[in-house]
């Protein structure tokens, strides 16, 4: 296997080009890297000629000349520090102010009560984000299907997910009195409509001697 290229050493390199010496790569270095000394740069230079085979720089404790090769590498060199410190740049944005496109999943009444209200003045506040809104009562497979977060109402399993409780939701068990009345005795056997999904419009109905599901029509 070929050895990865040396970038780390190619990067001083050109520091030291760019100082015309030593110390002076190091000490510009050192705003960056603590650690970085005289002997840390004149290492790495070293390490590059003795890798390419070849001698870039001529140096005395009084002068410091670069030869032809290190002249026609010091071009290239710099051309890769410059590209090297404007990915970090671009990197270090991105951090700093997000962008980008989220897919985001959420049931479809909760959806549009809470989450959709919400989303003008977040892209507002962060404009290079774009949102994808999915609103299903479906549970979507969010890395099969693309999404990069979901919002959940439902005990979720174990998984490798990151999960974040957002708030309580409370479910109620309802009826009318006259009903209530009837069966305050056998509330266990009561029939029982639960809500299943929104977008076939099914109920399921069960009790004691009964179970099967019925299709609402649309008005």
């Amino acid at each position: 296997m070929a050895k990865l290229t040396d970038f780390e050493g190619l990067a001083i390199f050109a520091k030291v080009v760019e100082s015309r010496s030593f110390a002076g790569a190091a000490a510009e270095l050192k705003l960056s890297k603590a650690t970085v000394s005289k002997a840390t740069v004149s290492k790495a230079v070293s390490q590059i000629e003795a890798r390419l085979g070849a001698r870039f720089v001529n140096r005395t404790s009084r002068r410091f000349a670069l030869t032809d090769a290190g002249r026609q590498l010091a071009g290239q060199a710099a051309h890769i520090l410059a590209e090297g410190e404007a990915a970090e740049d671009s990197a270090r944005a991105q951090a700093t102010m997000p962008r980008g496109l989220v897919r985001l999943a959420a049931p479809l009444s909760f959806g549009l009560l809470h989450v959709a209200p919400l989303l003008p003045e977040f892209l507002t506040i962060f404009p290079e984000i774009s949102i994808d809104l999915h609103l299903s009562d479906a549970q979507v497979d969010l890395i099969g299907e693309g999404f990069d977060a979901a919002i959940r109402i439902a005990v979720l399993p174990d998984s490798s997910l990151v999960a974040r409780r957002l708030c309580e939701m409370p479910r109620y068990l309802v009826g009318s009195p006259s009903y209530l009345k009837e069966q305050v005795e056998s509330l266990g056997t009561a029939v029982r409509l639960g809500y299943d999904s929104v977008e076939k419009l099914t109920f399921a109905i069960q009790n004691a001697s009964l179970l099967g599901r019925v299709r609402l029509k649309r008005p």
